[in-house]
């Protein structure tokens, strides 16, 4: 199997996720890296493709001898982690002759539905997981032909760090997208409390600026804020609430998460392993959670270990694997 990974040039801060996974992918050895090759080639590629097929030429010989693309055997795989449909990134691969092709994609939005049917039957892709439950069903339906799985999304917990409770100094964290009602709720009479509260103060200024930064930041942090993308960004997300990677960093970091818990996520748990946000109450419910935050360790850690046992990219790289060897 081959692995297309993430182009550094493409580079942004919701990429890490993906390398994050592609970095547990390769620590298998069982996949071979494909070569990037130049924007040139990207563009050339795919118009080469887009115009010798509307008259039935084969090109697919010369183009490979042209720019040195190697020649797969039919019987490989390409595999490649998206967290938004990239074409750049796929484009030379039209002209190959893989016999599978499967993505797994993060941001399958409803506003994206006829955009991903487009992609996925240009680009022959033969597999589709997509982190949401309700996408996949919705996207079986438009593309009946394709294996499409719901696959949650994982995390790495060796990348992750915890600090002892008694070392947690940062009372409440929100990180990036913010949940704004809450927040306009919450944040001065935090303050007036003594507590602190770290929340992105300009759109788009990280919390903590570097991967080391964040990692620390958020082993030292006693409650998180995660709230889906269908709450804060519905435009964006439709009625599509999925688990994200933000949940499964608090938890390795051993965080207790007030937000809202995707109803997928509490399937996956089997239980609600989130504190449910009382609007009506909101800084009461932090003050005393916070002043009583020893009875909430038993939930901590009971998160903390379900997330090493069953919510790990390499659980979820075995689940891909045994998908593909089903349907082989």
């Amino acid at each position: 199997m081959y692995l297309i990974s993430q182009n550094s040039i493409n580079a942004h801060v919701s990429q890490d996720t993906v390398h994050e996974f592609e970095n547990v992918i390769f620590q298998t050895h069982e996949v071979c890296p494909v070569e990037h090759y130049s924007q040139f080639v990207y563009k050339i590629a795919y118009l080469f493709v887009r115009i010798f097929r509307k008259i039935n030429i084969n090109i697919i010989p010369s183009v490979r001898q042209r720019y040195k693309l190697k020649p797969w055997e039919d019987s490989n795989h390409l595999f490649t982690i998206m967290m938004a449909l990239d074409e750049m990134k796929f484009r030379p691969f039209i002209i190959t002759s893989f016999h599978n092709k499967s993505i797994y994609l993060f941001d399958a939005w409803p506003k994206d539905y006829n955009k991903i049917q487009k992609f996925c039957r240009e680009y022959k892709i033969n597999f589709l997981f997509v982190t949401s439950s309700k996408s996949a069903m919705s996207l079986r339906k438009l593309l009946p032909e394709i294996n499409i799985y719901w696959l949650p999304e994982g995390i790495a917990p060796q990348f992750y760090h915890c600090e002892d409770y008694m070392n947690k100094t940062i009372d409440v964290l929100a990180l990036g997208r913010k949940y704004d009602v809450y927040h306009l709720l919450i944040a001065e009479r935090l303050a007036e409390k003594g507590y602190t509260y770290l929340y992105e103060h300009i759109k788009g200024q990280l919390v903590f600026p570097t991967q080391e930064e964040f990692v620390q930041g958020l082993a030292r942090t006693k409650i998180s804020i995660c709230v889906p993308s269908s709450v804060t960004h519905p435009e964006r997300s439709g009625d599509v609430e999925t688990m994200t990677i933000r949940y499964l960093q608090s938890m390795v970091s051993k965080c207790l998460i007030i937000g809202h818990a995707p109803s997928e996520m509490i399937e996956l748990f089997g239980y609600n392993p989130v504190i449910e946000i009382d609007l009506e109450n909101s800084v009461e419910q932090l003050d005393s959670i916070l002043k009583n935050y020893s009875d909430y360790i038993p939930l901590i850690e009971k998160n903390y270990q379900l997330v090493l046992e069953h919510h790990t990219w390499q659980d979820r790289w075995n689940q891909i694997k045994e998908y593909l060897t089903i349907n082989s």
